[in-house]
């Protein structure tokens, strides 16, 4: 069988691809929109659908602009040929994350050969961190498609001096600076002047400055920034000051974390494949014995593509995991030739295969725990719907190892291994789905609908926002001493009745007109002093309650 494979690399390539695109595809729509991100990106772009305008995106019916257009306008092109559904929202993110797939074996393949960009593409393909945000709509899967087109597309130009991978770079850089802004050109930019730099080769950085790529590029990004410029005055200072500058370099966000943040998202996001970064330490390793030049040149770029990103958002104020996910690809390429180069010299599964091992089992013992201190996934969810992920991992681990003991083949060990990889991930989407379905603002939305509740009638959510409502309700949803994301909105835009400060929700709570508060469990009890009078019915669903006044409560009796 492992000699049919061998001379069958391309009928294996086209099953991988169709492997990795039903992990990417298939499940996008069987779980509900997670808070706080998903609810505020579907919604968005379903009220440019309703409002047919497509140059000023408005969230709860108000201007929002922190941030760029590109994955706005493919979801409302989804929901135009599919409707509403929740689905619309995960399409591009799939999209890339499958494209981001690709570009691995491409550059994996350029930079080795074949086998080490076959398994560049399966590790970054089954990495966890990869597989959560192409899942979720969010916005960070395509900027790290089009961070890591732009770098590809330069390498091939670098390797064969065409200039239609120029024209690919900056096409790539304008659909980036479209989805997420600046960042897109910042980090491929900076990414090649270091590059230069340290490999001696100024005239490399020099050779960007090809004017039809440029035009290109702006001709791509910059029609949209003028409109929306044009018929916003306050966008500018907003965006690409407050948003960009601001917003890294300050605690505005309130996303301050410690240096070394990072860590633990780079350990648990490569799952199942963070133990073989060992390999990088080996002794005739790719890094302690590089080889050709070429070959050393590929790791300065590889190296600085992951270091670079990883430093840049370890200084900065403002962090998520999702922000270091552009350094999958290059780490995927990086563990996929030191396990190559490890398997040359036959001595591949050492200290790396153990360590990776015990990763794997303690990441399921972790998980475990975990789930048995929060109040989102019960441990009887979690066995129901990620035996998958735990099976894969104990049995994949100890089936590869016995196979290493008795056998000694790389490629049967990293066959289960890219099983058991792909069962983990099929069994992450189901534990995904499960977290989903319970941070999620459709059940409490639910539970308002059947109330009946009047266009007329207020709705108030008390001390933070969960955009999931806007969404679901389809409807404007009032905040109550809380702005977070929608200050801006409500401080430019003439719609009254959006924001209640303390004074003002008192006096609606006991005015003879109805009121109706959605409030999370640790703000309650302060929303119940503001508003002074108890309400006269009270709604609980997980952890969300749902509060109406006297006027209110006889609306939804009738």
């Amino acid at each position: 069988m492992l000699s049919a494979l061998r001379h069958h690399r391309r009928l294996v390539l086209v099953f991988f691809l169709l492997a990795a695109a039903f992990l990417y595809f298939a499940h996008i729509g069987s779980y509900h929109l997670i808070e706080l991100d998903e609810g505020r990106y579907h919604r968005i772009p379903m009220e440019m659908v309703l409002s047919g305008d497509y140059v000023t995106p408005h969230f709860d019916y108000m201007p929002y602009f922190e941030k760029p257009i590109f994955q706005y306008w493919v979801t409302a092109l989804a929901m135009k040929l599919f409707g509403f559904k929740e689905f619309t929202g995960r399409v591009l993110p799939a999209l890339t994350g499958f494209g981001n797939v690709i570009l691995a074996y491409v550059l994996g393949r350029t930079m080795f050969n074949g086998r080490t960009g076959l398994m560049a593409a399966v590790i970054l393909a089954t990495s966890a961190l990869q597989l959560i945000v192409a899942s979720i709509g969010v916005l960070d899967m395509a900027l790290t498609f089009f961070v890591d087109a732009c770098l590809v597309a330069f390498y091939l130009f670098e390797r064969t001096e065409e200039k239609k991978y120029l024209l690919l770079f900056y096409a790539s850089m304008g659909l980036g600076m479209l989805t997420k802004g600046l960042i897109a050109i910042a980090f491929p930019v900076g990414i090649l002047f270091w590059y230069a730099l340290c490999t001696r080769r100024p005239r490399l950085f020099l050779k960007l400055f090809y004017v039809p790529g440029i035009l290109l590029f702006l001709a791509i990004s910059v029609p949209w920034y003028y409109l929306v410029s044009k018929a916003n005055p306050d966008f500018f200072y907003f965006f690409f000051i407050r948003e960009h500058f601001l917003r890294f370099a300050t605690k505005m966000h309130e996303r301050f974390h410690p240096w070394y943040y990072f860590v633990p998202v780079l350990i648990a996001g490569l799952m199942p494949w963070t133990g073989f970064l060992a390999a990088f330490f080996s002794k005739k390793g790719i890094f302690r014995a590089p080889g050709t030049l070429r070959h050393k040149q590929d790791l300065i770029l590889l190296s600085l593509w992951a270091g670079l990103i990883y430093v840049f958002y370890s200084i900065s104020d403002s962090k998520l995991p999702t922000y270091i996910l552009p350094c999958w690809l290059p780490l995927s390429i990086l563990l996929a030739a030191s396990l190559e180069r490890c398997r040359r010299e036959k001595s591949w599964l050492g200290h790396s295969f153990l360590i990776n091992s015990l990763l794997c089992l303690l990441f399921t013992a972790a998980g475990v725990v975990y789930l048995m201190h929060t109040d989102f996934l019960s441990i009887a969810d979690f066995f129901s719907h990620g035996g998958l992920l735990i099976a894969s991992l104990l049995i994949g681990t100890i089936a590869a190892a016995w196979c290493w003991h008795k056998r000694r083949s790389f490629l049967t060990v990293f066959i289960i291994l890219t099983v058991m990889a792909y069962g983990f991930g099929l069994g992450a989407h189901q534990i995904q789905g499960q977290i989903h379905d319970h941070q999620t603002a459709y059940n409490v939305s639910q539970d308002i609908k059947q109330l009946n509740v009047p266009d007329s009638t207020p709705i108030i959510m008390y001390g933070y926002f969960i955009p999931g409502l806007v969404y679901y309700l389809d409807r404007p949803i009032a905040t109550g001493n809380f702005m977070g994301e929608l200050n801006f909105g409500i401080h430019h835009t003439d719609r009254t009745g959006m924001y209640y400060g303390s004074n003002e929700l008192y006096a609606l709570w006991n005015s003879d007109k109805p009121a109706v508060i959605v409030v999370e469990k640790k703000y309650l009890e302060e929303a119940l002093r503001v508003v002074g009078t108890p309400p006269a019915r009270r709604i609980t669903d997980e952890d969300y309650t749902v509060l109406l006044n006297g006027p209110a409560a006889l609306d939804a009796a009738r």
